[in-house]
């Protein structure tokens, strides 16, 4: 694993919740990859879809269900930073 190869190595990435086409099931493998590696730089947007990208002519994930899914995240991530402290 990296981890013992890197000592002190820190892994960032971020997450956009709400892309167009994502589903439920795609949430919960990006859920399952925040608890798998508790990343410790985290960061967490909602699409938005920018006038004039190919993305922004699909159809759009409900606004309700991005904060949904971009709230989860939070908590999960909050839950365990907190429990380091």
């Amino acid at each position: 694993m990296l981890f013992s190869r890197v000592p002190g190595i820190t892994i960032a990435t971020d997450i956009i919740c709400g892309f167009p086409g994502e589903t439920d099931q795609d949430f919960q493998e990006t859920v399952k990859l925040v608890e798998e590696y508790k990343f410790p730089s985290l960061f967490i947007n909602q699409f938005y879809p920018r006038p004039g990208t190919p993305a922004a002519k699909m159809e759009q994930v409900p606004a309700q269900v991005v904060r949904y899914f971009s709230c989860k995240v939070l908590y999960l991530a909050n839950s365990y930073k907190n429990a380091a402290l």
